[in-house]
């Protein structure tokens, strides 16, 4: 095993161009699947990856991250507001949509009173 993957993981190098971008995990907004790509958003750049969102999913290890929806995986330590009603999760100025499946996980990450 190589040192480097015995520690956890709090970034990840994104390709632009012809170079590659050190990207802190806490700076990714969410990531949202599209075909054979992914999206990365974070505050200012989105990014595309040739990789499945379960791939991706996999190997955060889930973290902060958490599935909002088939094809949506959430920086939960970026959300500032959530509507089951709804079905919509708010990051900054993004409103995503939720999967009903998916809610019960999303309420265990919430501390609440």
């Amino acid at each position: 095993m190589n040192s480097f993957n015995s520690q956890p993981m709090d970034h990840l190098f994104l390709r632009e161009g012809t170079t590659y971008i050190k990207i802190p995990l806490t700076d990714i907004h969410y990531i949202q699947a599209d075909g054979n790509y992914a999206y990365i958003q974070t505050r200012d750049k989105r990014f595309a990856v040739k990789r499945s969102l379960a791939t991706i999913a996999e190997e955060l290890e889930a973290g902060d991250f958490v599935r909002a929806s088939r094809g949506l995986l959430v920086n939960f330590s970026q959300v500032n507001r959530i509507s089951f009603a709804d079905g919509v999760i708010e990051l900054d100025d993004h409103q995503l949509k939720m999967g009903k499946a998916y809610h019960a996980d999303i309420k265990s990450r919430m501390p609440r009173l």
